[in-house]
């Protein structure tokens, strides 16, 4: 059904939740660029979801509680079992939940963007967004160029969810699953809604991971995990921790 379009002045209100493990490096940073998101307060939230940390994300974190940032800990460790959480602690006011990594950064037009294109395109229901690498240098672009590319064709997400209020509680994220459980969430979404890749220059994500491992390593093992390994293979191992 073709809906009509919001005018793009429409300000929809979205909730932004945010699983933490063992981020006391990052989080600080990552709570700062929403604090200076350029959108009304009253139209957007941050909820924090401090899963299982042995560290001081949590204290950290608290310092930027106010009246559109709550801050939640959670003796279980999972980011399935904290994405769910926060949804659930989410305002009822929503109309868009954006769910990201926690050394995942928005500029302070994120938000304005975003809500532009929504109202342009009312028929979406779920997608993601372009990423930039942080740092950046010739390895990082390359392979975040392949990122973008494959996650736009495949309909994929990764460090960035952005789902609507119609479908987001229709399924949840399997918190038994470790690897690749974006993936099998944007698949079960698939089957309420439209999905859609707006592409920006307004998120950037750190490039940690990519940097300790190793670029060609994490190639591979991303081919590896996403499309050898058996569900129920992933089901018993997880991502190594790397802070």
């Amino acid at each position: 059904m073709n809906l009509p379009k919001k005018s793009e002045d429409y300000l929809n209100f979205f909730s932004i939740v945010i699983p933490a493990h063992n981020e006391e490096k990052i989080i600080e940073k990552t709570l700062t660029s929403l604090k200076k998101i350029d959108y009304p307060p009253k139209k957007y939230e941050v909820v924090v979801i401090e899963n299982g940390s042995s560290d001081q994300t949590y204290k950290k974190a608290k310092k930027f509680e106010s009246n559109n940032f709550r801050i939640y800990a959670s003796r279980k460790r999972g980011v399935s079992r904290a994405r769910n959480l926060g949804i659930n602690k989410a305002s009822p006011e929503l109309d868009w939940c954006i769910v990201m990594d926690a050394d995942t950064f928005l500029k302070p037009n994120f938000l304005k963007e975003l809500n532009r294109y929504i109202n342009r395109h009312p028929n979406v229901h779920f997608g993601t967004t372009t990423i930039l690498p942080f740092p950046k240098n010739l390895a990082s672009r390359f392979w975040f160029f392949h990122r973008n590319v494959t996650d736009c064709l495949g309909k994929c997400l990764h460090v960035i969810h952005i789902i609507k209020k119609d479908i987001l509680f229709k399924e949840k994220y399997d918190e038994e699953l470790h690897l690749w459980e974006d993936q099998k969430y944007a698949r079960a979404l698939a089957r309420h809604g439209k999905y859609f890749f707006m592409r920006t220059k307004n998120v950037l994500t750190s490039a940690r991971r990519f940097e300790k491992v190793g670029w060609i390593k994490m190639f591979f093992i991303n081919i590896y995990y996403g499309n050898i390994l058996p569900e129920k293979i992933r089901k018993r191992r997880d991502w190594k921790v790397i802070r």
